[in-house]
């Protein structure tokens, strides 16, 4: 069992009307409404949109996505009254528990024999390159946000795998070039070893190089490894200027626990910061373990007034404000139901091309748009975590100390590595 779900929207029939009758009602409108309304129910396969989520819901990954990206989908799909083209949108739930063949195996039934249109979010950098193989030739729209490996848009991009939200190569610029430009110019990497850590070891290498610095050093660690102070200490002890955590979720928290106990960084005389890490961390390890924490978002809360009522909606319903992964959920699910209604169809390339041609415009992102490699570009955030003295709400934790214009944030296409691209 994969304790998959559906939930099921207004407009949402069991069952569906009958080619008996549906000929009979086009008969009624005459041979010229017919046409059209066939027209029209083709364009939109098995006369609904099924939406898929493949999350992490018990997991390492879990309080990064989870329940908080359903309930983030479920807004999505409440916000266009449970509707698109005039189909209704079903929504599939399931919890890959970070394990690849499980992931795979429910993304293959999905898509062969449960008619999936969308997969909404693959969380984790391993399981969403297995899932962009086995989609490639399938043709369905597969969003990416909580995922950091820029191969998703590089050497294994696909015509319909979509990289949303977090990306390594935008996070190490604001991290490694800000911050080595700022008098970080040595830095001792502690990585998790697997895809996901090997392939942001090299973008945020690259990025500290180009911008004066240098990499003096590098530990790893295995996945879920509970005691990485050893590894820590051996990263303060090398005298570098900068400690760059190159992990996530509950590896991520553990570390930045752990480093709290070393006097070079709780002293503030080696920056800490950390790639890939959401406002649950922080919540989590709490300012007084985390104050002075570098690290770079896609989307903060409290960063304007439309996001932050947006956020407020999304607490309501979930007792937590939305990290970007699960705001990505919805920014995602509302440019692709957009680009449905536009295009009136919901095969993925058409959609994918609308996609492309309008402007996204939502609560969640600033200055987007959906390049060629399938990479959406948008507006990158340094930010550190504050003082406990200086939090004056609750989940207010973060200060942005600079805007990364999309630009100037992500690899430049001239760049890519991504077949698609004709350079």
């Amino acid at each position: 069992m994969d304790n998959s779900s559906h939930r099921q929207f207004p407009g949402h029939s069991a069952q569906r009307g009958s080619p008996w009758r549906r000929g009979l009602a086009a008969l009624a409108l005459g041979l010229t409404g017919f046409l059209a309304s066939g027209a029209t129910r083709a364009a939109i396969s098995d006369d609904e949109i099924r939406v898929g989520l493949l999350l992490d819901m018990k997991s390492i990954y879990a309080h990064l996505a989870g329940s908080g990206s359903e309930a983030a989908a479920q807004m999505a799909i409440e916000d266009v009254g449970g509707k698109v083209a005039g189909k209704p949108i079903r929504l599939l739930v399931a919890d890959h528990a970070n394990d690849v063949d499980r992931a795979t195996n429910i993304a293959r039934r999905w898509l062969d024999e449960e008619g999936v249109d969308v997969i909404a979010d693959v969380v984790g950098s391993p399981i969403a390159l297995a899932v962009q193989e086995l989609n490639r030739t399938r043709g369905a729209v597969v969003f990416y946000n909580g995922v950091m490996t820029s191969a998703i848009t590089g050497a294994r991009c696909a015509p319909t795998g979509i990289h949303w939200m977090y990306d390594g190569y935008a996070f190490t610029t604001a991290i490694g070039r800000e911050l080595t430009r700022a008098g970080a110019h040595s830095w001792y990497f502690v990585s998790v070893d697997n895809a996901f850590g090997a392939n942001v070891e090299g973008d945020l290498a690259k990025v500290i190089r180009s911008s004066g610095g240098e990499v003096i050093g590098t530990v790893r660690h295995r996945l879920g490894e509970e005691q990485l102070f050893g590894r820590l200490r051996q990263a303060a002890e090398s005298g570098a200027d900068g400690i760059a955590l190159i992990n996530a979720g509950e590896d991520l928290i553990r570390a930045v626990r752990q480093s709290y106990d070393l006097l070079r960084v709780s002293k503030g005389r080696t920056v800490l910061a950390a790639v890939a890490t959401t406002l649950n961390d922080v919540h989590m390890v709490k300012p007084q373990l985390a104050q002075g924490l570098k690290l770079a978002h896609s989307f903060y809360w409290n960063r304007d007034p439309e996001t932050r009522a947006w956020s407020e909606r999304f607490y309501a319903r979930t007792g937590a404000m939305p990290n970007d992964l699960q705001a990505g959920v919805y920014s995602a699910l509302t440019h692709y139901f957009k680009a449905v209604a536009a295009s009136g169809s919901d095969k993925g390339a058409t959609v994918v091309a609308k996609m492309r041609e309008l402007p996204i415009r939502d609560p969640i992102v600033r200055n987007a748009r959906l390049r060629e490699d399938g990479r959406m570009v948008h507006d990158t955030y340094l930010l550190e975590v504050k003082k406990p003295g200086e939090v004056k709400e609750p989940w207010d934790y973060l200060r942005i100390l600079r805007t990364i214009p999309a630009e100037q944030a992500f690899k430049p296409l001239a760049e890519s590595d991504c077949p698609l691209i004709k350079h």
